[in-house]
């Protein structure tokens, strides 16, 4: 078994088929009473963390680029100033327009994305949108050019109102179908995303005031024969990195009609890059071929496990490692196309895990007899 960060060929091609349809799901902005003109605000979002954290490992030049108004935060979030549109803060609507280009590419894994111009779209029903101009490049693909496309749907709420200008403070984003076609299927739609804040405000932004610096600790008074000294250590970022407990997997023997049944050799998940940004392994199977025939991809099916190794030191107040096993997948409709073998959501990923599953071959009674092999590609991101 091998592992590899790539996009597969053929997730890039559903996407790309995807892409063909998705550029009509332009939301109109809802009409609004009493609408005020933007002529400031801000939107931030960093579309999803774990993505972030996949291509900031990769050979781009840089991984990841801002511009056009466009900024990066402290956080590795997105900020885009406001352009336009209207919003009525009495009412809770919105459709705002903003404005910059976040590029994300990793030539070694044959892509390149670009979302540009983003309008987050509110209007009162506890449903929104998040809109972009999206351009995906893909190696040995035919390219594609989406304009205004949706991709995200938001869980919105009502906005909080400060002199007139209004916040939307963050609103849940889940990957929309045009969003999961726009981003060559690497995430199905549903897809949990980062949260976003959006703001519009009649009146033009201004940049906010620094911070006041804190006062330096007081000195502690000196006692007899006493003394302090303070330590400081420097911790550095490490990598997000995959390993496997062994290359081969050997099922046990079936006869037509029956399953092969076996075990994943267990694999290793550390995240050592002090961000806490979360990550998702996801595995997908080639079709199992031999001189006699063939035996779909699909008819592999696993039931994952996961759990985080354990550590002897002291963890840090408040942080906490936790991994989450993927769905079972039946022999029919499984590993043909990629599924999610376990995942650590933001905020609780830090640390080592280890996964597994479970594997059942189910044999086609149309098969012919012989030895049957596959290559089942997991991939961290």
């Amino acid at each position: 078994m091998g592992t590899t960060l790539g996009l597969n060929r053929a997730a890039l091609r559903a996407g790309l088929i995807g892409l063909s349809t998705a550029a009509s799901l332009i939301v109109a902005a809802p009409a609004m009473a009493a609408a005020t003109d933007v002529a400031g605000g801000s939107l931030d979002w960093g579309f999803k963390a774990s993505f972030r954290g996949y291509v900031s490992g990769g050979n781009g030049t840089p991984p990841i680029a801002t511009s056009n108004g466009a900024t990066t935060n402290a956080d590795g979030t997105f900020d885009f100033p406001a352009s336009g549109g209207t919003y009525d803060a009495a009412a809770g609507t919105a459709a705002v327009q903003y404005r910059g280009t976040v590029v994300f590419s990793y030539p070694l894994h044959g892509f390149t994305i670009t979302v540009a111009n983003p309008k987050v779209v509110v209007d009162g029903s506890g449903v929104g949108q998040l809109l972009a101009d999206v351009d995906l490049v893909a190696t040995g693909q035919a390219g594609a050019h989406l304009v205004g496309a949706e991709l995200a749907t938001l869980t919105t709420k009502a906005p909080a109102v400060t002199d007139g200008a209004v916040t939307f403070s963050g609103l849940a984003a889940k990957l929309s179908g045009a969003g999961a076609a726009a981003f060559a299927g690497f995430y199905a739609a549903g897809t949990d995303l980062d949260p976003v804040t959006a703001s519009a405000s009649a009146s033009a932004s201004t940049d906010p005031t620094d911070p006041t610096d804190p006062t330096d600790p007081t000195d502690p008074e000196p006692g007899n024969g006493s003394a302090a000294q303070t330590i400081k250590a420097a911790v550095a970022g490490g990598a997000l990195t995959l390993t496997s407990a062994g290359s081969d997997v050997n099922l046990s023997a079936a006869t037509p009609g029956q399953t092969a049944t076996g075990s994943l050799n267990p694999v290793t998940v550390s995240d050592l890059r002090g961000t806490n940004a979360g990550w998702d392994l996801v595995g997908q199977v080639t079709d199992f071929t031999s001189a006699a025939g063939t035996i779909p991809a699909a008819n592999l099916g696993w039931t994952p496990t996961a759990s985080v190794v354990a550590s002897g030191l002291k963890a840090a107040n408040g942080v906490q490692n936790a991994v989450t096993p993927g769905g079972t997948v039946a022999p029919g409709t499984g590993l043909g196309a990629s599924k999610t073998l376990c995942s650590a959501e933001t905020g609780s990923s830090l640390g080592s895990s280890t996964c597994g599953a479970a594997l059942n071959l189910g044999v086609p009674e149309s098969s012919a007899a012989g030895e049957y092999s596959a290559v089942l590609t997991l991939t961290l991101a």
